[in-house]
């Protein structure tokens, strides 16, 4: 531990303020460390040119003109089964703002990717990255922002868009190809009904359905913590614990 943080022996060894320094060093990297959840003041302090770059000659990557979001970790081509593409077709009946009738023929042939990096240059992984798993790389907990209608249950009423904030794991990142247009989508499995513990964050019990979204949607990991009855709490940033 000395040696990485570049300290002096002498000065980690003195006796009037033993490991001093070292504690400092330490609690400075971890600071710097947790700029990454703070974007509005990583992106003042921390230079672009200094942004971390994927390793493109090993992770063949994906992205899209105009995106800043990255598909990387290349899996196996994949032809999706008949409920998987009928929640992508549904994607597209949403994003397209289209009748189901109106869209043409929807390939079933994707590229599966195990991770995204975001615009924010964080990365998140997939169930599909984690096979072994890994549990440092169990980050595929995430929270997204998607537009719902407000009115989806009444048939007749005028449509009303709001964003709502959902939780999920992503099975896996996929890219596909539309009419020549490339989209960049996440596979995910969503919680259900999600709801406040009284100690601040989030809870729930069960996961819910499947759905197909856009990478861009997703804002930031969160974490599942599995109770003895049964139950999820959802660790989150946004909602910190509040202690009796």
């Amino acid at each position: 531990m000395e040696r990485l943080c570049g300290m002096l022996l002498p000065l980690v060894r003195s006796t009037q303020h033993p490991y001093t320094n070292l504690q400092n060093q330490i609690t400075m990297w971890t600071q710097f460390s947790h700029l990454q959840y703070k974007p509005n003041i990583y992106q003042r302090l921390i230079s672009k040119n200094s942004k971390k770059t994927l390793n493109y000659s090993e992770n063949n990557y994906f992205t899209t003109d105009g995106a800043e979001e990255v598909l990387y970790s290349l899996s196996r081509k994949y032809c999706m089964n008949r409920t998987e593409i009928q929640r992508l077709r549904a994607y597209y009946v949403t994003a397209l703002n289209r009748n189901a009738n109106q869209l043409s023929l929807i390939t079933n042939s994707i590229q599966k990717y195990g991770k995204l990096q975001t615009k924010n240059d964080l990365t998140i992984n997939s169930k599909l990255s984690n096979r072994k798993g890994d549990v440092a790389r169990t980050n595929y907990c995430i929270a997204a922002k998607l537009l719902v209608d407000r009115n989806a249950h009444r048939p007749n009423a005028p449509v009303i868009l709001e964003e709502r904030e959902f939780f999920g794991e992503v099975q896996y990142f996929f890219s596909h190809q539309y009419n020549s247009d490339w989209s960049m989508l996440a596979y995910v499995q969503w919680v259900r009904n999600p709801h406040p513990s009284g100690h601040g964050p989030l809870k729930f019990r069960d996961h819910g359905a499947f759905e197909v979204i856009n990478v861009s949607a997703i804002c930031r990991n969160v974490g599942f913590l599995k109770m003895s009855n049964n139950e999820f709490y959802i660790i989150d940033r946004e909602n910190q614990i509040k202690f009796r």
